[in-house]
């Protein structure tokens, strides 16, 4: 009886302790508003919570729930989107330094670039590319970018470099060279949905290190899982307008009617474009409906 007694005692003592650790794991509802701005587009509004861990949380009418970091693009403090001239300020790799990882836009519009080492109750703490640890008050934040790739991306999909409203072309066609290693070159043109445009494409890539190289229209022969555009060939040449369905364009030189209206990329058929090697130079040219 008394063993059954000693085992409960310690089994209490151990539980207070285990309450004890975890009440000390620092926790901070910050009371600030923000919307969280997913790397697939959606956006989520709330207070925003943090737990120490690789979520954001919010308080979304009364109920906490948690964001992945790592799907994540911008944490944006209630400014609304960015401006093309802030965004051309992230880093261009795929694979940022570490200290270069996040950015911050403050209110005067400064961008500080480094990482972020944690959230307190009224301040981020963010380790600088120069070295520093420093706090930025959280009023001071218009926003916070997690993912450079992935904001590039979204941003430029959904046309933020072109004046809003804009149907008519607004780049120069001319050359635009196509890295193979990049998700999508913004070719600064501005389409309308059902303009013909012409694509006169040179080049070879390769989609994988060491590879084969590839023309414009790709190898058929290849696994295609993930890719893009499954009816063309893997390396190919595609594109798309704005955030719409990829399209092939290979080497055809005939012209291809533009599916909407918004920003034309191009872009490489394959799943994971961080390996591959090589570009196209592609001359646009566009005619009317």
């Amino acid at each position: 009886m008394r063993h059954v007694f000693r085992s409960a005692w310690l089994l209490t003592i151990m539980a207070a302790a285990t309450i004890t650790v975890a009440a000390q794991q620092p926790t901070f509802n910050t009371n600030k508003q923000v919307t969280l701005v997913m790397k697939n587009g959606d956006r989520h509004s709330g207070t925003l919570v943090y737990h120490n861990d690789a979520n954001f949380n919010l308080i979304e009418g009364g109920q906490e729930k948690a964001y992945p970091v790592e799907q994540m693009a911008v944490v944006d403090f209630g400014s609304g989107d960015p401006t093309a001239s802030e965004v051309n300020q992230l880093p261009s790799s795929q694979n940022p330094a570490e200290l270069q990882r996040h950015m911050l836009v403050l209110s005067d519009g400064t961008t500080v670039h480094g990482k972020l080492y944690t959230i307190k109750e009224n301040a981020l703490t963010f380790d600088t590319e120069n070295g520093q640890r420093r706090d930025f008050e959280l009023s001071n934040v218009k926003r916070m970018y997690v993912s450079a790739p992935g904001a590039r991306e979204l941003f430029a999909s959904k046309g933020n470099d072109a004046p809003a409203g804009v149907a008519a072309t607004t780049g120069s066609p001319g050359s635009v060279t196509v890295e193979a290693a990049r998700g999508w070159t913004d070719t600064g043109i501005t389409v309308r949905r059902g303009q013909r445009v012409s694509f006169n494409s040179t080049g070879k890539v390769a989609f994988r290190s060491g590879g084969e190289t590839v023309g414009p229209d790709g190898n058929f022969n290849e696994s295609k899982t993930g890719a893009p555009v499954p009816a063309a060939g893997i390396g190919a040449l595609i594109g798309r307008v704005g955030n719409g369905a990829p399209f092939a364009i290979g080497a055809n030189g005939q012209a291809l009617t533009m599916p909407a209206a918004g920003r034309l990329f191009l872009g490489i058929n394959d799943a994971d474009t961080s390996d591959n090697s090589g570009n196209f130079s592609v001359t646009i040219s566009t005619t009317g409906r």
